[in-house]
């Protein structure tokens, strides 16, 4: 407990500050990117993205993005690359996909090798850190270092061709669809089921964005990051679940800071797609917040 508060309500304060955080890195690194318009524009993107209301639960989401952004930030604005493994330490101790900002890390390296020197490649080494101390706890209290990984046979995630993924999300998303397009059965079923065949085509809708902005990405994103923002994203998509196959895809999504650089970027450029952005996301947001806090399947 923090101060003698609650588990619960210390996991949604650490959640929130880190929300704070994220959101600074995030506007700072979008404005070395293109400019203080597209920092705000980014800004606004996030902060009304559907999902951000994991953002004030206690899960991983505000953590991650939080050191993940933090670490870029470092290196990208602050030219610090001891500070950008730091924070890459505690980003691979909340997810081990944290060990992905090597990429972009690594590219920023080759790009200032001079600039850096030696010590920079010697600060990426803390990348791993995080993610060991991890496993090395795991290991000493549950004896299995793995755990988090076999915590994932619940769901029957197994390696799957890109290809048979997409066909089965498709399918699934079909489904899914009459129960988005009934509200009745959706929202005041008192059961789970609606909700958790809607998240297929929920999650269908985000997947199609995503193609989207990653495409855009590849072009007016630094290679390093695009490259980090690919995979970090996708990597999930090649072990889906069998009924649900971009199960969670909106959460990783807003995991993926990235795409708000992207998103930021476009959407500076017409004020008037800026508000459809955050009239679409706050109706959305909505819809699936009143879905998560009555303890139906989101994300």
């Amino acid at each position: 407990m923090i101060f003698g508060i609650g588990p619960a309500f210390s996991g949604v304060l650490v959640s929130l500050g880190c929300t704070l955080f994220a959101t600074y890195f995030l506007y700072r690194i979008a404005e070395k990117f293109a400019g203080a318009g597209t920092a705000r524009a980014a800004t606004l993107a996030f902060s009304f993205f559907p999902t951000a209301f994991f953002l004030g639960a206690p899960y991983t989401e505000a953590p991650f993005l939080a050191f993940t952004a933090g670490s870029f930030w470092a290196a990208y604005v602050r030219r610090d690359l001891l500070l950008a493994g730091l924070f890459g330490a505690l980003a691979s101790a909340t997810r081990n996909l944290g060990v992905l900002l090597l990429i972009p890390l690594g590219y920023e390296l080759l790009r200032h090798r001079r600039e850096f020197g030696w010590r920079g490649l010697l600060s990426l080494g803390l990348l791993p850190v995080g993610l060991l101390g991890y496993l090395a706890f795991l290991w000493a209290r549950f004896g299995d270092p793995l755990m988090f990984g076999r915590a994932q046979g619940f769901w029957g995630r197994e390696l799957t061709n890109p290809a048979t993924t997409l066909g089965r999300a498709w399918d699934a998303g079909g489904e899914g669809m009459r129960y988005v397009l009934n509200p009745e059965m959706l929202f005041l079923n008192p059961g789970s089921a609606p909700a958790l065949y809607a998240s297929n085509t929920v999650s269908l809708a985000f997947f199609a964005l995503f193609l989207v902005l990653m495409g855009i990405g590849f072009v007016v994103l630094p290679p390093g990051l695009s490259a980090y923002t690919f995979v970090v994203t996708l990597l999930p998509v090649l072990t889906p679940a069998p009924s649900f196959p971009l199960m969670s895809m909106p959460r990783f999504m807003l995991g993926a800071f990235p795409l708000f650089l992207v998103a930021g970027y476009l959407l500076s450029r017409s004020r008037p797609a800026l508000y459809a952005w955050i009239a679409v996301s706050t109706l959305l947001g909505v819809a699936l917040t009143a879905l998560f806090v009555t303890w139906r399947w989101v994300a």
